[in-house]
Protein backbone atom coordinates (compact mmCIF):
# COMPACT_ATOMS: atom_id res chain seq x y z
CA UNK A 1 0.00 0.00 0.00
CA UNK A 2 1.13 3.46 -1.20
CA UNK A 3 1.64 6.77 1.06
CA UNK A 4 2.00 9.76 -0.01
CA UNK A 5 3.05 13.06 2.21
CA UNK A 6 2.41 16.47 0.53
CA UNK A 7 4.20 18.90 3.03
CA UNK A 8 3.96 22.30 3.58
CA UNK A 9 6.22 23.04 6.17
CA UNK A 10 4.18 24.04 8.59
CA UNK A 11 5.14 21.52 11.71
CA UNK A 12 7.37 21.28 14.21
CA UNK A 13 9.57 19.14 12.33
CA UNK A 14 10.98 17.25 15.78
CA UNK A 15 7.25 15.98 16.16
CA UNK A 16 6.10 15.97 12.88
CA UNK A 17 4.62 12.70 12.01
CA UNK A 18 4.26 12.83 8.38
CA UNK A 19 8.25 13.25 8.52
CA UNK A 20 8.77 10.14 9.98
CA UNK A 21 6.85 8.30 8.10
CA UNK A 22 9.08 9.26 5.27
CA UNK A 23 11.89 8.76 7.12
CA UNK A 24 10.90 5.18 8.19
CA UNK A 25 10.10 4.60 4.08
CA UNK A 26 6.57 4.04 4.83
CA UNK A 27 5.69 6.79 3.43
CA UNK A 28 7.06 9.72 0.42
CA UNK A 29 6.68 12.90 -0.34
CA UNK A 30 4.77 14.11 -3.46
CA UNK A 31 3.43 17.65 -4.83
CA UNK A 32 0.32 15.87 -6.21
CA UNK A 33 -2.65 14.12 -4.67
CA UNK A 34 -3.08 10.53 -5.37
CA UNK A 35 -5.42 8.60 -4.53
CA UNK A 36 -7.95 9.00 -1.17
CA UNK A 37 -6.52 12.51 0.07
CA UNK A 38 -7.52 13.18 3.52
CA UNK A 39 -8.93 16.18 3.58
CA UNK A 40 -10.90 17.85 7.01
CA UNK A 41 -12.86 19.92 5.12
CA UNK A 42 -13.94 17.16 2.66
CA UNK A 43 -18.02 16.32 1.95
CA UNK A 44 -17.65 12.64 1.51
CA UNK A 45 -16.30 10.73 4.74
CA UNK A 46 -13.96 7.72 4.47
CA UNK A 47 -16.10 4.27 4.06
CA UNK A 48 -15.47 0.92 2.69
CA UNK A 49 -15.95 1.98 -0.63
CA UNK A 50 -12.73 3.89 -0.56
CA UNK A 51 -10.66 0.33 0.38
CA UNK A 52 -10.19 -0.62 -3.36
CA UNK A 53 -8.80 2.99 -3.89
CA UNK A 54 -6.34 2.64 -1.38
CA UNK A 55 -5.36 -0.57 -2.23
CA UNK A 56 -4.74 0.25 -5.57
CA UNK A 57 -3.31 3.94 -5.76
CA UNK A 58 -2.79 4.85 -1.90
CA UNK A 59 -3.14 7.28 0.42
CA UNK A 60 -2.16 10.91 0.72
CA UNK A 61 -1.83 13.04 3.73
CA UNK A 62 -1.48 16.96 3.84
CA UNK A 63 1.12 17.67 6.52
CA UNK A 64 0.55 20.75 7.82
CA UNK A 65 -0.40 22.39 11.19
CA UNK A 66 -3.38 22.49 12.92
CA UNK A 67 -3.21 26.07 13.98
CA UNK A 68 -3.06 27.68 10.57
CA UNK A 69 -4.87 25.04 8.05
CA UNK A 70 -7.17 26.36 6.17
CA UNK A 71 -10.30 24.46 3.12
CA UNK A 72 -7.37 26.76 0.52
CA UNK A 73 -4.34 24.04 1.44
CA UNK A 74 -6.82 21.62 -0.03
CA UNK A 75 -8.84 23.13 -3.07
CA UNK A 76 -6.29 22.43 -5.47
CA UNK A 77 -5.18 19.00 -4.62
CA UNK A 78 -6.60 15.96 -6.94
CA UNK A 79 -7.66 13.07 -5.99
CA UNK A 80 -10.70 11.66 -3.74
CA UNK A 81 -10.85 13.76 -1.00
CA UNK A 82 -12.31 12.25 2.15
CA UNK A 83 -12.83 12.85 6.00
CA UNK A 84 -12.09 10.83 8.40
CA UNK A 85 -15.39 10.98 11.12
CA UNK A 86 -14.77 11.54 14.55
CA UNK A 87 -12.36 10.01 16.53
CA UNK A 88 -10.15 11.58 19.50
CA UNK A 89 -6.46 11.95 19.11
CA UNK A 90 -4.00 9.35 21.19
CA UNK A 91 -0.93 12.03 20.71
CA UNK A 92 0.70 14.32 23.80
CA UNK A 93 -0.33 17.42 21.54
CA UNK A 94 -4.04 16.96 21.09
CA UNK A 95 -4.97 14.31 23.37
CA UNK A 96 -9.03 13.66 23.63
CA UNK A 97 -9.43 16.28 21.56
CA UNK A 98 -11.94 14.92 18.64
CA UNK A 99 -10.80 15.37 14.82
CA UNK A 100 -7.33 17.09 15.64
CA UNK A 101 -5.33 13.49 14.25
CA UNK A 102 -1.48 13.59 13.79
CA UNK A 103 -0.88 11.96 10.57
CA UNK A 104 0.27 8.85 11.69
CA UNK A 105 -3.42 9.00 13.44
CA UNK A 106 -5.00 9.19 10.26
CA UNK A 107 -3.14 6.96 8.33
CA UNK A 108 -4.05 4.51 11.04
CA UNK A 109 -7.41 5.61 11.36
CA UNK A 110 -7.77 5.35 7.55
CA UNK A 111 -6.21 1.62 7.27
CA UNK A 112 -8.43 0.37 10.25
CA UNK A 113 -11.67 1.78 8.34
CA UNK A 114 -10.79 0.12 5.41
CA UNK A 115 -10.55 -3.05 6.98
CA UNK A 116 -6.81 -2.92 7.09
CA UNK A 117 -6.47 -3.61 10.73
CA UNK A 118 -3.35 -5.09 10.83
CA UNK A 119 -1.88 -2.86 9.16
CA UNK A 120 -3.01 -0.21 11.50
CA UNK A 121 -2.07 -2.20 14.44
CA UNK A 122 1.45 -2.64 13.21
CA UNK A 123 1.81 1.13 12.42
CA UNK A 124 1.08 2.47 15.62
CA UNK A 125 4.30 0.91 17.00
CA UNK A 126 6.27 3.75 15.16
CA UNK A 127 4.96 6.52 17.93
CA UNK A 128 5.29 5.87 21.66
CA UNK A 129 1.58 6.75 21.56
CA UNK A 130 0.53 5.09 18.88
CA UNK A 131 -1.49 2.03 21.06
CA UNK A 132 -3.06 5.00 22.91
CA UNK A 133 -4.99 6.40 20.24
CA UNK A 134 -6.01 3.30 18.97
CA UNK A 135 -7.69 2.34 22.55
CA UNK A 136 -9.27 5.27 23.04
CA UNK A 137 -11.52 5.11 19.91
CA UNK A 138 -11.29 1.37 19.59
CA UNK A 139 -15.09 1.51 20.22
CA UNK A 140 -15.73 3.98 17.27
CA UNK A 141 -13.04 2.49 15.04
CA UNK A 142 -14.83 -1.24 15.38
CA UNK A 143 -18.26 0.76 15.03
CA UNK A 144 -17.04 2.39 11.29
CA UNK A 145 -14.52 -0.86 10.42
CA UNK A 146 -15.54 -1.44 6.92
CA UNK A 147 -18.94 0.05 6.39
CA UNK A 148 -20.72 2.21 4.08
CA UNK A 149 -20.42 6.23 4.40
CA UNK A 150 -24.13 6.26 5.36
CA UNK A 151 -23.57 4.14 8.24
CA UNK A 152 -20.85 5.82 9.34
CA UNK A 153 -22.37 9.43 8.87
CA UNK A 154 -25.31 7.66 11.59
CA UNK A 155 -22.60 6.74 14.00
CA UNK A 156 -20.92 10.11 14.30
CA UNK A 157 -24.14 12.10 14.26
CA UNK A 158 -25.02 10.03 17.56
CA UNK A 159 -21.52 10.45 19.31
CA UNK A 160 -21.56 14.29 18.47
CA UNK A 161 -25.69 14.50 20.02
CA UNK A 162 -24.00 12.24 22.80
CA UNK A 163 -21.28 14.93 23.64
CA UNK A 164 -23.34 17.72 22.89
CA UNK A 165 -25.83 16.31 25.52
CA UNK A 166 -23.48 16.41 28.28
Amino acid sequence: MKVYIIDYHKDDPKRCTGKKLVKLKIAEFTRVGKGVVLDPFAQITLSNKDKDIVRRIGITIVDTSWNNTSQSEFKNIRGEHRRIPILFAGNPIHYGIAYKLSSIEALIATLYIVDEVEEAIKLSNVVKWGHTFIELNKELLEAYKNKTEEDIKKIEREIIEKILEK
